[in-house]
């Protein structure tokens, strides 16, 4: 071995070409439009987040990476999102293509709080859509961690499960007014302020039924694979998908490898 980077026939080195495929998930952005469409008689959409004082004065959001820690027992819950006895998905997308992302928009597909029923339990999606400067990566791990708003909102808690949202509301914070379009606006702040690389932030939810929010779990799927977080698929140097099944013809995740390829091929074709 001679130490020196591997590269591909053009030269490129293939870890930066991985970088590059995973930082940009342009085409699943694609295909959250598509669904989105699909259900624009039951979306809602709001161009006009709450700014960051209107956040901190009325909700109590912090501005730090996280606040003063909050419990919400069972009896002070008026809402649960997402709760293991129903669907739950909860997505991160980034872009170096800017005008994929329709920054400050907050899409509703399905009731928001205000339109509940106190105390049950809601099916949820979440989905964050950002736009980050060009040739630039921010850290994954701080990625993850800011979707879950950790003791940053006051009436909103998040119960960590592996894989899902699982969000409690508490019956103070939606009596105060505590909706998704106040979620929303503060994943917005969050992101757009703690990251000097994200140029825009744009967040749907999906709280209709667990039939649309198991109709995005092919996309957080593919997204965990680009992300390095798959138990058994992995992107590798060269881009291509690397299994741990040798039989393709029985493995459930055959659509999934497939549209990644896609996406690995465009990719490659747009950098050519």
């Amino acid at each position: 071995m001679t130490g020196e980077p591997e590269t591909n026939e053009s030269g490129v080195d293939l870890d930066t070409q991985k970088q590059n495929v995973v930082a940009d998930m342009a085409p699943i952005v694609g295909r959250v439009r598509e669904f989105l469409s699909d259900r624009a008689g039951v979306t809602a959409s709001c161009d006009a987040p709450f700014d960051v004082s209107t956040l901190s004065e009325r909700f109590g959001f912090s501005e730090k990476r996280k606040g003063s820690p909050e419990v919400i027992l069972g009896e002070d819950v008026a809402v649960e999102l997402g709760h293991p006895s129903t669907a739950s998905q909860v997505i991160v997308l980034l872009s170096h293509q800017p005008d994929l992302v329709q920054s400050g928009r907050i899409s509703i597909v399905g009731p928001d709080l205000d339109e509940m029923d106190g105390g049950g339990r809601h099916p949820f999606a979440q989905v964050v859509m950002l736009s980050v400067k060009p040739d630039q990566t921010p850290d994954p791990f701080e990625i993850d961690n800011t979707q879950y708003l950790m003791h940053r909102l006051s009436g909103y808690m998040v119960r960590s499960v592996p894989g899902r949202l699982w969000v409690r509301i508490s019956k103070s914070g939606k009596a105060a007014g505590l909706t998704l379009k106040t979620v929303g606006s503060a994943l917005i702040a969050a992101y757009t302020r703690d990251f000097e690389v994200i140029e825009g932030a744009e967040v749907v939810f999906v709280t209709s039924s667990s039939d649309d929010v198991n109709a995005l779990s092919q996309i957080s799927t593919e997204v965990n694979i680009l992300a390095g977080r798959h138990k058994k698929l992995a992107l590798g140097v060269d881009g291509e998908v690397e299994c741990q099944d040798l039989n393709c013809d029985t493995c459930d995740e055959q659509p999934v490898c497939d549209s990644l390829r896609d996406i690995v091929i465009k990719r490659r074709s747009k950098d050519k």
